[in-house]
């Protein structure tokens, strides 16, 4: 799967069924009253929704009234595209240090590290460094590959490293976030469970352990010890 692909895709799928896009609108956080929420504060205006999903990725603690619900930190991993056109790679392969992903058009993707620097999202020698010598040791064949795209890109991490699904103790207020590694792995089940949430108030998967509300519990838990 491109998760690029698949981005643009859902994008533009979005748009056909009637969504409204705030392309160029910064996003300063929930829109409170009382014990609900009616929907998000841009920096000029506030949007009405009767429910609201975070899904901001590594970013949504940093929004106006979220951080309580999803405590997540960027993880920074650093990639590498390469092209090796007399090294067939015909599926996945993976070691303790590296995995290998090859592509339709005869790319070979390497990664990735796991950083926690901030949302530093440069990439480094260290970091390039790290990933060709396990991807030459996992695939020896690669050391005549041609390296042609660098980048780094942040992850959610939330404390216990479990994605964070479902409804706050706000009315209308749902976390999608906090998916690590696995956001676009997750993808299709975190649509049905918010999709079940919003329009039918109940869900068909046991979700529990990835409520938003565990880390006010834990807290919680905390202070009464």
């Amino acid at each position: 799967m491109d998760n690029r692909l698949l981005t643009t895709a859902v994008f533009e799928a979005a748009q056909e069924s009637g969504a409204e896009i705030f392309p160029a609108s910064r996003v300063k956080g929930i829109w409170r009253e009382s014990a609900r929420c009616r929907g998000l504060l841009l920096e000029n205006e506030k949007v009405e929704a009767q429910g609201t999903v975070i899904a901001a990725g590594c970013f949504s603690g940093t929004l106006e009234g979220v951080s309580a619900y999803a405590p997540v930190k960027p993880a920074k991993g650093q990639m590498i595209a390469l092209r090796a056109d007399d090294l067939p790679i015909g599926r996945v392969l993976w070691s303790e240090k590296v995995y290998l992903v090859p592509r339709n058009d005869g790319r070979i993707l390497a990664g990735a590290t796991v950083e926690h620097v901030g949302f530093d999202k440069r990439v480094t020698a260290g970091g390039i460094e790290k990933i060709l010598a396990a991807a030459m040791e996992l695939a020896p064949g690669l050391k005549d590959a041609r390296i042609e795209e660098t980048w780094a890109g942040l992850r959610p991490d939330s404390a216990d490293h479990l994605p964070i699904l479902g409804p706050t103790d706000l009315e209308g207020l749902l976390m999608a976030t906090g998916h690590f590694r696995s956001g676009i792995l997750l993808t299709p089940v975190t649509a049905r469970l918010i999709r079940e949430w919003i329009t039918e108030q109940k869900v068909s998967l046991d979700w529990e352990r990835f409520s938003p509300m565990r880390f006010q519990n834990e807290a919680a838990r905390s202070v009464t010890k």
